[in-house]
């Protein structure tokens, strides 16, 4: 019995199988080529003094960079896991500022930033020596008017943060923090969870 082997379907064949392939392959280098946001540094807490006035403001923060590339429009929120007893937050995401950067007077949004291999600081609570007795979410308005923003206090007591990057053509990262909210601005402080 002879049997008759069409050339031309077996090329196409062969030409389909390199073309899936070459899908996969382009679809894998694609993706670990994404930038990649990782959360560098920190917690930290530093304090700040305004040029402007003579107020001083005391920081958590912790610092992000980009591996492999820009990361376009990242963003960053933090979500209360757990809080003092009595406590009841009137939210439970909040958009996180980034540092040097300008804010609304008016929003409650942050503005997103681009992000390369340096470092860039994402500045998450607050205290300020004009207001004592509790602390803020670093949300855009409560930097501005942070005795008007009632859904952005952490009043005395331990808090226990997921702060989650992200950005809009990579992977983030996000990690676990406690923050201390304490009656006295100086006494705000930050550890790993």
């Amino acid at each position: 019995m002879e049997v008759s082997i069409n050339w031309l379907a077996m090329l196409g064949f062969a030409l389909g199988i390199a073309a899936c392939l070459r899908w996969v392959f382009y679809d894998i280098s694609a993706f670990t080529s994404r930038p990649k946001l990782v959360i560098s540094h920190g917690p930290f807490t530093i304090n700040w003094q305004s040029i402007d006035t003579d107020e001083t403001r005391r920081f958590v923060h912790l610092e992000a960079v980009s591996k492999r590339g820009t990361a376009r429009q990242c963003s960053a929120k933090a979500k209360i896991i757990k809080h003092p007893p009595g406590m009841t937050p009137l939210q439970e995401e909040f958009p996180l500022h980034w540092a040097d950067t300008p804010y609304s007077t008016v929003s409650t949004e942050a503005e997103a930033v681009d992000i390369k291999d340096k470092a860039k600081r994402l500045d998450i609570a607050f205290t300020t020596s004009h207001l004592s007795g509790q602390s803020w979410l670093a949300i855009p308005l409560a930097l501005t008017v942070p005795d008007k923003v009632p859904q952005a206090s952490l009043p005395p007591g331990e808090y226990t943060l997921e702060v989650t990057i992200s950005c809009e053509n990579g992977r983030g990262d996000s990690r676990l923090i406690k923050v201390i909210s304490m009656p006295d601005w100086e006494g705000l402080e930050v550890e790993k969870a």
